[in-house]
């Protein structure tokens, strides 16, 4: 009785193992390339910023940011994914990237929570003060531009040629608001094209936001943004423009037009925004801002780093106060 019980268990491992490698023949035909990665940073701001009050505020802030990003590839298609969790110094904790893409060369979708292509990319603006952020407002082609709330979504498409030319089609839907959304609404739609040249770029896109509020309100805006970047010797040079159309009916904030102009060379960057605000009632105050970092090696470690930044701005045609001025320290170690 034994012996056929033998016999039969290593008939069983005998069949179990022809299986196996059975099912290993496809993946192995299928020449698959995988790269799995983790990495974190510690981040840490001491500001001291003055918005034209009775004294200067000094704070504290931060976060650890931890990474986890993989692909696989096979010879004409991938999938890769990526997380990112943030923990707060103020102890909040949430996601900040979270997606699955997958295509190939040519096209690629994109579900999950992550940022559209940038069209107003800033450089370097480790500190940004605005003056009178009530009345004075910046747009900066992000109405859609993604990382939806925590019940909101996100789909894009992306078609890349062979000649340099892009596409981006990304949508945002449900997004989170005060007053409630209702998820079943498609909230957002930001088509963008784009080229990559030999030493210079070019994105321009639009987008419109339309809001369906569960108290009835609707908000509704759209706009246009446009960026050209290019290298100067070592340096590299961002050109940005955006405006807001805002067609909401019971809101008093009509257009916003931003310009903006940065530059990076190496561990040094410099920008300027200036923004022009329309009201349908009331003045049209507008308002410039400007800032500047340097980032150098903590005690020549790679790894760690300590920046120094500033930034002013002046607001012009406002109720309040008409300036604001800062500076900022801020470490960092990737780990």
């Amino acid at each position: 009785m034994k012996a056929r019980t033998s016999a039969r268990g290593a008939l069983a491992l005998r069949t179990s193992l022809a299986l196996l490698a059975c099912a290993a023949v496809p993946a192995q035909a299928a020449d698959l390339n995988s790269t799995f990665s983790i990495d974190a940073n510690v981040e840490i701001d001491t500001d001291a910023v003055d918005y034209g009050e009775d004294s200067t505020k000094f704070q504290q802030g931060g976060r650890v940011e931890a990474n986890l990003r993989g692909e696989i590839r096979s010879e004409s298609h991938f999938v890769r994914g990526k997380g990112t969790l943030i923990l707060a110094k103020d102890s909040d904790t949430h996601t900040d990237d979270m997606w699955i893409q997958f295509g190939d060369d040519f096209w690629d979708l994109q579900f999950g929570r992550f940022e559209a292509m940038d069209l107003f990319p800033k450089g370097k603006d480790t500190l940004l003060v605005r003056a009178a952020p009530d009345e004075v407002q910046f747009y900066e082609a992000n109405l859609a531009r993604g990382r939806a709330g925590d019940s909101g979504g996100q789909i894009a498409l992306h078609l890349n040629g062979s000649s340099g030319f892009g596409f981006e089609l990304a949508t945002l839907f449900g997004d989170d608001n005060a007053e409630g959304t209702k998820e079943d609404a498609v909230t957002g739609v930001r088509p963008v094209v784009f080229y990559n040249g030999d030493g210079y770029s070019a994105r321009f896109g639009v987008e419109y936001k339309k809001l369906d509020l569960t108290t009835g309100r609707e908000i509704e805006q759209q706009g246009v943004g446009g960026s050209v970047s290019f290298g100067v010797g070592d340096a590299l040079i961002n050109l940005n423009a955006a405006w807001l159309d805002n067609k909401t009916e019971d809101d008093n904030l009509d257009e916003v037009l931003s310009l903006g102009a940065n530059l990076v060379y190496g561990r040094f960057g410099v920008g300027l925004i200036h923004s022009e605000t329309d009201y349908k009632v009331g003045s049209d105050p507008s308002g410039t801002t400007l800032y500047a970092a340097y980032t150098m090696p903590l005690f020549d470690i790679d790894n760690a780093s300590v920046t120094f930044a500033v930034s002013g701005s002046q607001a012009n045609d406002v109720s309040g106060d008409d300036s604001a001025y800062g500076g900022r320290l801020r470490f960092n170690y990737t780990f």
